[in-house]
């Protein structure tokens, strides 16, 4: 299994629903197992974060950043 592949705020992508960010791993008590918590940029109407647990299999990283200013 790839859990320890993964980190918090990592860069990931997910056919369907494009580019996310790593915001919660499996020992999280809300993340089901073989799953971690992804963040792909969606908030309700109130502005919370909808994080969406995906299993890892489905889950690969993206390249690196490009960072500008």
């Amino acid at each position: 299994m790839l859990i320890n592949f993964f980190a918090i705020g990592q860069f990931v992508h997910l056919d369907g629903s494009g580019v996310g960010v790593v915001v919660m791993l499996p020992d999280d008590t809300e993340v089901p197992d073989g799953h971690i918590g992804v963040w792909f940029g969606t908030t309700t109407e109130t502005g919370r974060p909808v994080i969406c647990t995906v299993p890892i299999e489905y889950i690969e990283p993206t390249p690196d950043p490009i960072v500008q200013h």
